[in-house]
């Protein structure tokens, strides 16, 4: 294989990169952002795409790098701030060909609310947002199991009562929580601010893996309580200590030195998943052991999805929760950015270790051993057992509805209006018998106002749709759904039908419409419909392809008709934007005592320019004709 020709521009960008660090990256002709990467030298690392022995040993390039057609990039002080900037924008822009963790969704993180009086404990998903409005929140994570966290805010929830409510339910007594033993009632002044405050510390020192700590803090308090003859406080404080103590008693112990902090990775995979282990020992217990499932698409090879897991997870890694010593089970490409990193989150060396031998090897081991039985499981009842399932029940929708290939691509039309306003399409795409988000369209129909009419309306969109796929020469799916019955899917052929000059072909695909009253599916030059049963897995997945594109529809003529309702007339102002639209409204009220101001009065309101004002008083007075003297 030979390395491709670069078209004009882009060799200019690629031979005008600078030897600094930073990120790249790569678009597709659409606009998309279709990859993300870092390099300690942009000018090297990107070349290096275009050479054709990387393409050999990274199959996944042969696939993207035909799709470039531009880059950007963004110059770091440090490669270290390359691997977070890398990392936010991935989280960001989602891109095609970088490794999708945890289908697309941010891992959850646990904050402490210390911005408030008695702070909640609650569950964030993006911490870097969440900071904006809460500076001193404590935020701990991430955990790669929902599960394994819900799990340790019961177990806080029942040692350490914390408020969870945002706003108090009634304002003379306290609520339900406060009866079982959930919460200290802070809101009807049912415990002190001190008492609660050490509390939450103590919370903030269990998250932190600083167990033991906690549990002297709580027998001094406890014996403080008893030598004060609060007996009923110490009585409470014995309880929540023993119920602490359970859950530390089920802990592994790994070292009998307390001061043992460190996080293993060990990994199983298939050609197609990686199943990753991350074990979290903490003064020499193990707190967790947390396995997450990655899929290996687009030719991603394992190694580089362990590496990518790994830069990922330490890049969003807080510093409350960064172990003395992380235990690999393979090496990574960035070892040492990473010690430079962890080292500096948590004020003080932080090693990267690839044990060959003795007791480190054996807890990766372990970790393995999690893994493994993972991967058991998934290939029992996860993904591929999945994936047999989907290629079954495409089988079954092609053998029962008699079309010509196996519908691994599903391609769905809905029209949503009321009275012909805000008349809008949706088109939801469906692969191998799941949602393919990321593909799904609206569509804002240009050719119909007033009197709704939805046959109109399907045949824009077809068109809209098709032609261009037809000019980006782009394939077209296995099978094509109409939300409607006969007359529906008339208006879609007359659209296709209206391409065959362009190269469309109906012998690429199939069409046909469904009704919902009685499931009746309709196909062209069928007088009569297809009946699936009821029970038929085929007709299940037609009926979500529908509702999901119905949902869809609905979703964005919502959020149309809200805007809209929301709109006035100051929107409408040339060069006038949310700001200077506050400053008009909170002068004048109402667009006519706007229309009733004369120019200077515009021009008097502090940020408006008298260029602006004289636009704004052209504009509200457009089409308004001196009277004739007719005297």
């Amino acid at each position: 294989m030979s390395s491709p020709v670069l078209a004009e521009e882009l060799k200019k960008q690629v031979s005008a990169l600078p030897d600094n660090p930073g990120v790249y990256m790569f678009f597709n002709d659409r606009g998309d952002i279709i990859y993300i990467g870092k390099a300690v030298s942009l000018k090297s690392r990107v070349r290096s795409y275009w050479n054709s022995a990387s393409w050999r040993e990274r199959p996944k390039l042969a696939v993207m790098m035909p799709k470039v057609v531009r880059l950007e990039t963004v110059l770091t002080n440090s490669e270290k701030e390359a691997l977070l900037l890398e990392a936010t924008l991935i989280r960001k822009h989602l891109p095609r060909y970088n490794v999708a963790l945890k289908d697309d969704r941010r891992y959850p993180w646990l904050a402490i609310t210390y911005d408030v009086a008695y702070p909640r404990l609650i569950m964030v998903r993006d911490p870097g947002r969440f900071r904006k409005g809460n500076s001193k929140a404590k935020i701990f994570g991430p955990y790669v199991e929902a599960g394994a966290m819900w799990q340790t805010v019961k177990v806080l929830r029942k040692v350490f009562p914390m408020r969870q409510r945002k706003s108090p339910l009634f304002k003379d007594r306290p609520c339900m929580n406060y009866h079982i033993g959930l919460c200290l009632g802070p809101c009807q002044k049912l415990v002190s601010e001190e008492d609660y405050d050490r509390m939450v510390k103590q919370v903030e020192l269990f998250l932190a893996g600083r167990q033991m700590e906690v549990v002297s803090q709580m027998k001094r308090d406890m014996q403080a309580a008893s030598d004060e003859l609060e007996f009923e406080k110490a009585a409470k404080l014995r309880d929540r200590l023993r119920a602490l103590e359970t859950v530390i008693e089920r802990q592994q112990v790994f070292f009998q030195n307390s001061r043992v902090s460190q996080d293993i990775f060990a990994e199983v995979h298939t050609d197609k998943l990686l199943i990753l282990c991350l074990m979290r020992v903490r003064e020499g217990k193990l707190i967790s052991s947390d396995a997450v499932t990655i899929h290996l698409t687009d030719r991603t090879t394992w190694d580089e999805a362990y590496q990518s897991f790994i830069n990922q997870y330490y890049a969003d890694c807080e510093d409350v929760n960064t172990p003395s010593d992380v235990i690999l089970q393979h090496e990574v490409e960035d070892r040492e950015l990473l010690t430079q990193l962890l080292s500096t989150k948590a004020g003080k060396v932080v090693k990267l270790l690839v044990p060959q031998k003795g007791e480190k090897l054996r807890l990766i081991e372990m970790a393995r051993k999690n893994a493994e039985q993972t991967l058991e499981h998934e290939m029992v009842m996860g993904t591929e057992d999945r994936d047999a399932k989907a290629e079954r029940i495409l089988a079954m929708l092609k053998e029962e509805l008699g079309i010509k290939q196996l519908p691994r691509r599903i391609e769905c039309f809905d029209i949503s209006n009321i009275q012909g306003t805000d008349n809008v399409a949706s088109m939801v795409v469906f692969e191998y018998g799941v949602p393919k988000k990321s593909d799904y369209r609206t569509f804002k129909i240009k050719s119909v106002e007033g009197t709704p009419n939805d046959f109109a309306s399907m045949n824009e969109v077809v068109t809209r749709r098709y032609s261009k796929l037809l000019k980006e020469e782009k394939p077209f799916p296995e099978l094509i759904v109409i939300d409607g019955g006969k007359g529906q899917l008339g208006a879609a052929m007359e659209a296709l039908r209206s391409l065959e000059p362009d190269g469309l072909s109906f012998e690429n695909f199939d069409i046909m419409g469904l009704a919902k009253r009685q499931e009746e599916i309709y196909f062209p030059g069928r007088s009569n419909p297809v009946l699936l049963s009821r029970r038929s897995e085929a007709l299940h997945l037609l009926q979500h392809v529908r509702n999901e594109a119905h949902r869809f529809a609905i979703t964005y003529h919502r959020k149309l008709r809200a805007k809209r309702s929301h709109s006035s007339k100051f929107d409408s102002l040339p060069g006038v934007g949310a700001s200077r639209r506050k400053l008009l409204i909170e002068e004048f009220g109402t667009f006519n005592k706007l229309k009733e101001a004369t120019l200077e009065e515009i021009e008097a309101i502090k940020g408006i320019s008298a260029k602006l004002a004289q636009s704004i008083y052209d504009f509200v007075h457009e089409g308004e004709k001196p009277q004739d003297d007719q005297s």
